[in-house]
């Protein structure tokens, strides 16, 4: 008899989001309410674990169980030992840097880590769902809150139970399950035939019914829908999506209308390569209008081939990266030999890098310069680099851009930025070399 293997398939949206974040700064890893809402979609967090030891630790093992299809039981018996060997265990005494006062805590329990790996893994779930959302929503227009029937159900969460809006209506902002901890609830997509088969229709604008809360760390007011525990009244999915106003500030040189437009093929690419892992490459003519697009293939998820591309007269390149690296030196020679305008890329986590080309400059000699110049009198200490790459790409794109070559500009995941700032040092020296 034949025997068949299953094994888990990856979220890899859910991955995704939760590798793009950063740590705390540590003086906001005391209390769970020092790290609040959008905060926690942006950086990793576990309250009492104010050593940076500690918190890999535990960040390591609950990455390992997401991306591994792990359970609570597996997590706990892994770490348990690995954080008793760091005295990162029972109740102990620790200084409150809010109060300076020193309090008894509870560090490391079983009962902790099941509470850790519940949150954090309906969270990235959470989140990846919702990219899964924002990429078949033309498709699927709509979402029904759902809370399953379970005897710990909230019964706060009933009322929302059944009710349909469309996607981006501003209400999934406020109560996208999970709505609390060990929340069950979660939301079914639907489309337009789907409500006319089940005869199910929109629902109403609903009254949130928001009631003030303070926070007791920061003093700081805020209004949470009632049934929604504080800190849970947001989308996580929907934070890590945001590019904010920083996509304004990379594109002085785009209109407003081609800025928009260049904004939705990076938008869509992202959704693309957290979806199938693949990279993807669309060009865009002068007016910032798609004209062709390639992808990787599943063999070779990082190369895309460009030959027999049509590429007009000041074009632009947008490509979605499949690691947090800067522009590569493909990115570069397609945009100086194309003679384009610009080239931007958009990695998993969020991080956009971007170059325009100056006119009159030529790349080949200097890339060819830094290789033969720069990266010898620095080979060692990158690769002792856990993040090698993703340093030497963005020390390489500052110094062609000292160097009058491109205009780069750039906007940075949480995770990207804390390994820039750690090795700002060394980022500085390799700009500095004169060639």
């Amino acid at each position: 008899m034949t025997r068949f293997e299953f094994k888990p398939l990856l979220h890899l949206e859910a991955i995704a989001y939760f590798r793009s974040k950063g740590f705390a700064p540590q003086l906001q890893r005391f209390h769970h309410l020092d790290h609040f809402r959008e905060e926690h979609a942006r950086n990793w967090v576990v309250a009492k674990a104010m050593r940076d030891d500690v918190s890999t630790a535990i960040r390591e093992e609950f990455d390992r169980a997401l991306s591994g299809g792990r359970t609570l039981q597996q997590f706990q018996n892994d770490l348990q030992p690995r954080l008793q060997q760091l005295g990162w265990w029972g109740a102990s005494y620790d200084r409150d840097p809010l109060t300076g006062e020193t309090v008894e805590v509870q560090l490391g329990s079983l009962r902790r880590l099941r509470t850790i790996f519940d949150t954090n893994m309906r969270t990235a779930h959470a989140a990846g769902h919702w990219a899964r959302i924002q990429r078949t929503k033309q498709a699927f227009p709509y979402l029904q809150y759902i809370q399953i029937e379970r005897p710990t159900k909230r019964h706060d969460h009933a009322h929302f139970h059944g009710k349909i809006w469309r996607v981006d209506d501003p209400i999934w902002r406020r109560i996208y399950p999970p709505n609390g901890y060990f929340c069950g609830c979660t939301v079914r997509q639907l489309t337009e035939g789907q409500l006319q088969r089940e005869g199910l229709t929109l629902s109403e604008p609903m009254d949130l019914e928001e009631q003030p809360w303070i926070n007791k760390r920061s003093g700081t007011r805020f209004m949470v829908p009632k049934g929604v525990n504080p800190g849970f009244d947001t989308n996580p999915g929907a934070a890590w999506l945001d590019l904010g106003d920083d996509w304004t500030g990379m594109t002085p040189d785009l209109s407003p209308e081609r800025r928009a437009a260049e904004r939705g093929v990076i938008e869509g690419l992202r959704l693309r390569r957290v979806g199938d892992g693949r990279e993807s490459l669309v060009v865009v003519d002068a007016a910032s209008r798609p004209v062709a697009t390639r992808s990787a293939t599943v063999e070779a998820p990082n190369r895309i081939a460009v030959d027999g591309l049509t590429i007009p007269a000041g074009a632009g390149f947008v490509h979605s990266h499949i690691t947090e690296a800067s522009l590569s030196p493909d990115d570069l020679a397609l945009l100086f030999a194309s003679g384009g305008h610009s080239m931007t890329a958009i990695s998993p986590g969020g991080s956009i890098w971007r170059a325009t080309r100056v006119p009159g400059a030529s790349l080949r000699q200097y890339l060819g310069i830094f290789a033969a110049q720069v990266l010898p009198q620095f080979r060692d200490e990158l690769r002792a680099l856990p993040h090698a790459d993703e340093v030497f790409f963005h020390a390489r794109m500052l110094w062609l851009e000292k160097l009058g070559i491109v205009t780069y500009s750039y906007r940075m995941s949480a995770r990207v930025r804390q390994i820039m700032d750690a090795n700002a040092d060394l980022i500085r020296r390799l700009i500095d070399v004169r060639p």
